[in-house]
């Protein structure tokens, strides 16, 4: 399970277990941005930074005392962010109000959800659709937006495709069986991936979220 070696225990592979507290790091700062935005995008950061502080909890349970429920609640939290993303910069190209992106996304997740409960092995493909959309959505999305306001925006823009880019490396050099792989060690690229992954969402939400439509529908 992500090269490290599992022990018994609460903190069944600490060095993972630990560095997914990173999310719930990143869920406060949105929280943040939630609170500094327009009025009218609060809902939807909101949301979002609860979809952001369920990978910590599930990423937490999987990674450490692993109950019954824990790989469910891991994959379908994935797929709540990647199902934001994805449909936020859906919404940004065609003006969609917030009510409007909220109803999409619940039924979208509620739909995924239902299907990695019943499908067994179903997360693979629907992480690999979806993670694709997302990542274009994401780059898409926050590059219109910093290019528009610069300054902060553009440097938060920086920081976010640097840690998508290092993540997805950190990522695949973390698996289990990668040439790089240590189980006993206490430096864990899985974990790295953690910690880059909740840098690349904080951005993400620092620049993409602070307004509740796309500029091109409200002018």
């Amino acid at each position: 399970m992500d090269c490290e070696r599992f022990l018994p225990g609460l903190l069944g592979q600490p060095t993972n277990t630990l560095s997914s507290l990173a999310f719930l790091l990143a869920a406060s700062w949105i929280v943040v941005v939630a609170l500094r935005g327009e009025r009218s995008a609060r809902s939807l950061t909101i949301v979002f930074a609860l979809a952001v502080a369920a990978n910590g909890v599930g990423s937490f349970a999987l990674h450490g005392p692993n109950p019954a429920w824990a790989q469910w609640a891991h994959d379908a939290a994935i797929m709540s962010v990647l199902l934001f993303i994805g449909l936020r910069a859906l919404g940004h190209v065609r003006g969609w109000r917030p009510a409007s992106e909220m109803v999409v996304y619940t039924a979208a997740l509620i739909a995924v959800s239902v299907g990695l409960a019943l499908i067994h092995g179903a997360s693979d493909p629907f992480a690999g659709t979806l993670a694709a959309g997302a990542v274009v959505g994401e780059i898409a999305t926050v590059s219109g937006h910093a290019r528009e306001r610069g300054g902060r925006d553009g440097l938060a823009r920086g920081i976010g495709l640097a840690a998508i880019a290092l993540g997805g490396v950190a990522f695949f050099l973390g698996r289990t069986g990668s040439p790089l792989c240590r189980p006993e060690s206490l430096f864990q690229w899985h974990a790295l991936w953690h910690v880059l992954a909740a840098v690349a969402l904080a951005a993400y939400a620092s620049v993409a979220l602070r307004r509740a439509t796309a500029p091109a529908a409200s002018a």
